[in-house]
């Protein structure tokens, strides 16, 4: 079989030869060789790659170039040449160009012996980076396990995350062309200024003790050098330290700006599921990118807000809230002139001005608040409200001081369990009128030390400028009885001792009668000690009712003194 197949194809061999003289004379000689093209070009002192554009016998290369870098335009040399196959001029490599007036002619020949004239014209070189650029945002893209189906993404500005950052904002960034490489690739100085107030920002919080510059300073400040890498794409900083920053160039053609863009770690092993910070997981473990946004024009700050506050004596935490545009505040209850308290700190939005500064006194006297103005840069004004707190929370002095007697109020429950049934709130001096001498009274609460976290001290119930305390008797003779001093004196009179555990307030007076209250917040400067009283509504009388001694003998419940400073 072998041997009939080699047959086959001797006699099939034989068969081409005998149909033709010469089977190569198609692709011999240069006849077939029509192509004039320049397929790509470099000269001396050209930026980027060489435009070729070519309809019919309309041929014209345009060629970018730093012209200031080069020595004599009359004799621009030809670094570099590539023709179609076949092609030749006489303009090859290692020749030059007349560019002196900006455009001259080259002329390829084909193979075929035509003849075609490009027109190269050599145009200033402007780069897409060139120039001094404004920061506009630094960004970063947090991927929130996307992989899995309740996960979720993120793209964030960074200054919402790290007001310390904020300085970067009127930085400046300069990068200007000094020539190009032997690929055509731009290089340059590079310069990275503080801008106006003189200061880089930090992509750091000092308050929580985060500090991520090394994971996201990626722009290098102060100044260097840089490349731009048309085949990748790419923008290569060299700082002057010569440590390299390569950066992904993307150009906002829409609005004229450019983001400068690189990964940073993404860390997702390392994601912390218990006391999750979420703002700090996203910074150091569930960031994948950042970038710069680059604008020509400075962006001017709009923000107003109140990002920061404290004042003298302050404990715990600032609160503030960017709806409301209110900022509160919390001191200890121990007789800080509330109409002088000195602003320690106060952090407004970046550029933003206040019509407060710190170490100025916050007059907090009415209503326990007071008003700071803040300006944008733009000039677009901000009132925020500054709420002062005192130290209200059990388990503290917070009952300290010296109350007047607001009210002595009631709770009357007319058999609220039936469908007709109702209750009652009333001020006992209505139904006991008697009671009303206790109004002028003040009820101190005097600190003396702390059982752990239950402050304790001495109590006085001083009887006012009428020098009497209240009676609770009623001056209606047509009441079965009409003394109810066992049932209403709750709070004592006279001097005693105090202890405050969690809400409860236990007071012992001096004869040794225990009194036990609850201590209820109303405000920072309104308290009540509240008490129940023994209900009796088993004896309610249905027949020949009085309302009002029902409610004081049975249907009384609890019973309260409103204080306030």
């Amino acid at each position: 079989m072998k041997k009939l197949n080699n047959i086959y194809f001797v006699v099939l061999a034989l068969f081409f030869v005998a149909c033709t003289d010469n089977p190569l004379e198609d692709v011999e000689g240069t006849d077939w060789q029509k192509e004039r093209n320049v397929v790509s070009i470099l000269l001396e002192g050209q930026i980027g790659t060489a435009i070729i554009e070519r309809n019919f016998d309309d041929a014209k290369i345009k060629i970018y170039a730093k012209t200031e870098n080069i020595a004599d335009l009359s004799k621009v040399e030809i670094k570099n040449i590539e023709l179609s196959y076949g092609a030749s001029s006489a303009n090859e490599k290692g020749t030059t160009l007349d560019l002196s007036s900006g455009t001259t002619t080259i002329s390829v020949s084909s193979g075929a012996g035509n003849s075609l004239d490009w027109e190269v014209t050599m145009l200033p070189f402007k780069s897409d980076l060139e120039g001094t650029w404004y920061i506009g945002d630094v960004r970063m893209y947090c991927d929130m396990f996307t992989w899995e189906s309740w996960g979720w993404e993120k793209n964030e500005s960074m200054f919402g995350y790290l007001t310390e950052l904020n300085p970067e904002l009127d930085n400046k960034i300069t990068f200007t062309v000094e020539g190009a490489d032997a690929k055509g690739n731009p290089f340059g100085n590079y310069e990275h200024n503080a801008g106006n107030d003189g200061s880089f920002g930090s992509y750091s919080d000092a308050g929580k003790g985060w500090d991520f510059n090394s994971r996201f300073r990626k722009i290098p400040t102060g100044n260097g050098t840089w490349l731009r890498d048309f085949e990748r794409n790419k923008v290569i900083i060299t700082d002057a330290n010569k440590v390299e920053h390569e950066l992904d160039l993307e150009l906002l053609t829409a609005t004229n700006e450019v983001n400068l863009k690189t990964e940073v770690p993404y860390l997702a092993e390392n994601f912390s599921w218990t006391d999750t910070d979420w703002s700090f997981e996203e910074l150091a473990h569930m960031s994948k990118l950042t970038w710069y946004t680059l604008t020509k024009e400075r962006v001017i700050q709009t923000g107003n807000s109140i990002t920061g506050l404290t004042v003298a004596n302050q404990i715990g935490d600032t609160e503030i809230n960017t709806d409301t545009k209110e900022v509160t505040v919390t001191i200890a209850d121990n007789g800080t002139d509330i109409s002088a308290i000195e602003l320690t700190s106060l952090n407004v939005s970046y550029a933003a001005t206040s019509d407060t500064n710190i170490g100025s006194t916050l007059n907090f006297s009415t209503g326990n608040s007071t008003t700071i103005n803040v300006t944008s840069e733009t000039g677009e004004s901000a009132m925020w409200t500054i709420k002062l707190k005192i130290d209200f929370d059990p388990g503290s002095v917070s009952i300290a001081g010296t109350w007047n007697i607001g009210e002595i109020g009631v709770y009357c429950d007319m058999f609220t369990w039936e469908s007709w049934g109702w209750e009652k709130t009333e001020l006992l001096n209505n139904y006991l009128p008697s009671a009303g001498k206790e109004l002028d009274n003040t009820i101190s609460f005097i600190v003396e030390g702390k059982n752990g976290d239950n402050p304790y001290g001495t109590f006085e119930n001083n009887a006012g400028t009428d020098g009497e305390y209240g009676d609770f008797v009623s001056d209606d003779t047509t009441w079965p009885e009409t003394e109810f001093n066992t049932r209403f004196r709750k709070v004592p009179t006279g001097t005693g001792t105090w202890e405050l555990v969690g809400d409860t307030v236990t007071i012992t007076d001096s004869a040794g009668a225990v009194f036990v209250l609850t201590l209820e917040i109303n405000s920072e400067t309104e308290i009540a000690i509240s008490s129940e009283v023994e209900y009796l509504s088993e004896l309610y009388n249905w027949t020949d009712t009085n309302y009002n001694y029902e409610e004081t003998a049975h249907m009384s419940k609890k019973m309260w003194y409103n204080l306030s400073k």
